[in-house]
């Protein structure tokens, strides 16, 4: 639905263009016709009258109530109207070929309507536009015979082959300009299917394939960054390493795959408990390693524990609904600490936590 009302608004958008040239038309019509009425009061002042009456008056006023109807149809009437806009170019073709019979190679202007329809790039519009233009011809010349007095045998079939050779021309642009427009549409659809297979496959390149976390790899690459950012800014930074406890037991008692929910399950938990400001990533086996930047050491500790007691809190119907607990390490970054020595001391703060009770969070006091 929304795909055809942007086509509407775009073909409503090019029917102003061509009212606004049809306006142009006009305008340029009638400045002509007052030169000329001058001319034709100082060389010709006995047909001044009729020039008024045949060349002026009845021709800008046709042609001013043809366009103005149509900008009233602009205004009320808010569907596409491409037939009506290529009858009203031939009708005002018509009109100024009436207005002035006696100008050689007027009927050219019936090569407008045509140019007119294959703004619509379509070939039902054009052919529409192509065979109307010869019933009005023929028309004009049974109620206006004087008109072929003005045109040799030749010219009246130049024009005929003019204007069919126009047709033929603007069916090929057509053509050609659909091709452009398919081979426009794959290459978009081949680079978006690019885009998308890149995106998959950086984010697959970062990230966990069993947790959805940052991998350790992305880890490390966004400590990097924290570290740069805090020696250069004076941001706070704190690490945390989060072990799940006794997880080889797990793997041992109730086989791999519960092992393998768990860690899920822990994953998904702690990234619930922590804020989008925070990096978790899963380090390595049952290893979970947060970044804590722009928070105090206070602030993070706080968000250890919340995290710690939740995933103590769940029970896991597939270990018999026992519970699962975590053991954490936290510390924070020091000027000039360097991140091997950062990760070393969050580290060793994780196995005191293992070896001091476990299920706890660990910190420098």
């Amino acid at each position: 639905m929304t795909q055809v009302l942007e086509l509407h608004e775009d073909v409503r958008k090019w029917q102003r263009k061509i009212l606004n040239g049809y306006w142009i038309v006009v305008l340029i019509s009638l400045v002509a016709e007052i030169v000329a009425l001058f001319i034709k009061m100082k060389l010709s002042p006995e047909v001044v009258q009729h020039f008024l009456l045949h060349t002026m008056a009845i021709p800008s006023g046709l042609q001013i109530a043809l366009v103005t109807t149509n900008e009233l149809l602009e205004r009320y009437y808010k569907k596409p109207r491409p037939y009506t806009i290529i009858l009203t170019g031939i009708l005002i073709g018509a009109v100024l070929i009436y207005g002035n019979k006696t100008l050689i190679g007027m009927q050219y202007v019936m090569m407008i309507p045509m140019l007119t329809a294959a703004f619509h790039f379509t070939k039902k519009h054009l052919t529409f536009a192509y065979l109307m233009l010869f019933p009005v011809l023929a028309t004009m010349y049974v109620l206006y015979p004087k008109i072929w007095d003005y045109m040799t045998i030749y010219e009246r079939f130049a024009l005929f082959f003019i204007l069919s050779g126009e047709y033929l021309i603007l069916v090929q642009l057509l053509h050609r300009g659909k091709d452009m427009m398919e081979r426009l549409i794959r290459s978009s659809r081949s680079e978006r299917d690019l885009l998308i297979k890149n995106t998959i496959m950086e984010r697959l390149s970062k990230t966990d394939a069993l947790t959805d976390l940052y991998n350790h790899k992305t880890f490390h690459e966004y400590l990097d960054h924290m570290i740069e950012q805090f020696e250069t800014n004076k941001m706070p930074l704190q690490i945390a390493v989060l072990d799940i406890d006794n997880f080889k037991s797990i793997n041992d008692t109730y086989g791999h795959a519960v092992g393998d929910i768990i860690l899920k399950r822990v994953a998904g938990i702690s990234r619930q408990s922590l804020t989008s400001d925070e990096i978790i990533a899963r380090y390595g086996g049952e290893e979970f390693a947060i970044i804590f930047p722009a928070k105090n050491l206070e602030q993070a500790l706080d968000l250890c524990e919340y995290t710690r007691k939740s995933i103590w809190q769940l029970n896991h119907p597939e270990m018999e609904d026992r519970r699962v607990t975590v053991s954490i390490g936290l510390s924070e970054y020091v000027q000039g600490m360097g991140k091997s020595r950062f990760f070393s001391i969050t580290d060793s703060l994780l196995y005191q936590a293992k070896k001091t009770g476990k299920n706890k969070t660990v910190y420098p006091v």
